[in-house]
């Protein structure tokens, strides 16, 4: 880091905007040093650079996300004063879209979600704003004019889920182009399948048996609503955002057994999940935290507001400090642990996809996994079953009481000869000698009686 910042970074510092932006700042002109450049040559470009430096996977996306705006506000404080030559708030305004392309938006707004719409009109964006300086027109765009794009885009460090999720959307509106016969290439050669990053499928890693204990243990004995809260969600395989969203009046009756009815989540249904004891006896505490004629039944810090994730999860880390586990807790981890233990339990594929309000039986597959306990345990049995397959019959150890009498034995013998050997002259050899054994055994007997 430089040893001295300038008058006007020291400056910065003591206004309130520069309150927590000391590390920023400092490696900020540690990095104009090092490249060297000088304020007077900075540019936008150089500048998107310097974030750049904090989208990387050692830095907590909460973190990035802060220096990252802590290093806006600086540049606009430079442009304010004079320092820098570029406005980054002009330079960060959303590329203008085509005519086109908003008429294609507007297609997708009666069917799809406000969400949905963002991520295809930010993904029209990139596009655009790739295409309109190198006078690239999408109805006359090639594959080897599209391909760099693929290239840009992993090298600005995006993440393999958004850059799979900007490709879509793209070949999307190419196929709709091309439906409206506004573009000579095929849209599935110029966006292939293989063109969108394969997406990391992590195990669900619910809690470990000692682990899930104490913290139901914590959770129960805290004098916290969110700790309730939080119990509620380990006892229903609710999402974070669905616990936020409960009404105060939440439960339903169905011949008098309890279901909880949760809102609409993250699929835009709504479903009803049975409740056991402990269940209703946390809605009921929560129920009766003042005031009662709130909407929500996690009540927020202010009146008439929900409770702000960040506090739920800020309840969870204190309840979860020193767990027997070695994986981070995270609200969503008490999901998976619901889910592990009704496919354990017994509990069919179909109901536990009603329960956790999936759509599709691969969302299921996806978000509950067998345990570990579980398949050691099948893993015995089935070791268990084929060593019991290919064991050799073991023979009875013959005792004096079961011993069987010679003799027996060799009339059993004879009457075998004589039903499966073809009468003749070894038929006579073979019932002379069984005659000759016989008479030797009845010697043998008599003299050892």
């Amino acid at each position: 880091m430089p040893t001295e910042l300038p008058r006007s970074a020291r400056h910065f510092l003591r206004t309130p905007g520069g309150r927590g932006a000391r590390t920023i700042v400092y490696a900020f002109h540690h990095w104009l040093a090092k490249l060297p450049l000088t304020m007077a040559e900075l540019t936008p470009e150089y500048f998107e650079q310097f974030l750049a430096r904090f989208r990387t996977s050692h830095i907590p996306t909460r973190t990035s996300a802060k220096y990252r705006q802590l290093a806006r506000r600086y540049a606009q404080w430079l442009y304010d004063h004079r320092l820098v030559a570029f406005n980054l708030e002009q330079h960060r305004r959303p590329h203008p879209l085509p005519p086109l392309a908003r008429e294609y938006l507007a297609s997708l707004t009666p069917t799809h979600r406000p969400r949905t719409i963002e991520k295809h009109t930010g993904s029209l964006r990139r596009l655009y704003r790739w295409l309109d300086p190198r006078g690239l027109d999408p109805q006359r765009l090639t594959r080897r004019e599209l391909t760099p794009w693929f290239q840009e885009l992993h090298a600005e460090q995006l993440g393999p889920a958004a850059r799979r999720t900007i490709l879509i959307c793209v070949r999307i509106y190419l196929r709709w182009l091309s439906e409206q016969v506004r573009m000579r290439a095929a849209p599935d050669e110029l966006v292939r399948p293989s063109d969108c990053p394969r997406l990391p499928q992590y195990l669900p890693r619910p809690l470990t048996v000692e682990a899930d204990r104490e913290l139901k243990r914590r959770l129960r004995s805290s004098k916290q609503p969110g700790a309730w809260a939080l119990l509620l969600m380990r006892h229903t395989g609710l999402r974070i955002g669905e616990l936020r969203g409960l009404e105060y009046h939440c439960i339903r009756l169905d011949h008098q057994r309890p279901l909880l009815k949760v809102p609409l989540g993250k699929l835009n249904n709504e479903r009803l999940v049975p409740l056991d004891e402990t269940s209703v006896e946390l809605i009921r505490r929560l129920q009766s935290i003042a005031p009662r004629s709130r909407s929500w039944l996690v009540p927020g810090a202010k009146p008439g507001c929900p409770a702000l994730k960040g506090w739920l999860e800020h309840i969870l880390r204190e309840h979860s400090h020193n767990l027997p586990d070695p994986a981070r807790v995270t609200s969503h981890r008490l999901r998976h642990t619901y889910a592990t233990e009704m496919l354990s339990a017994g509990m069919s594929l179909l109901g536990v996809m009603r329960l956790l309000g999936h759509r599709d039986y691969r969302m299921t597959l996806r978000y509950t996994a067998i345990t570990p306990e579980t398949v050691s345990d099948e893993y015995t049995k089935a070791l268990a079953q084929l060593a019991k397959k290919y064991r050799l019959p073991t023979p009875p150890i013959p005792t004096r009481a079961s011993t069987t009498d010679p003799d027996e034995l060799l009339d059993h013998l004879a009457r075998w000869l004589r039903n499966h050997v073809s009468s003749g002259s070894s038929l006579r050899a073979l019932l002379k000698r069984v005659d000759r054994l016989r008479h030797t055994v009845q010697k043998l007997k008599a003299a050892k009686s």
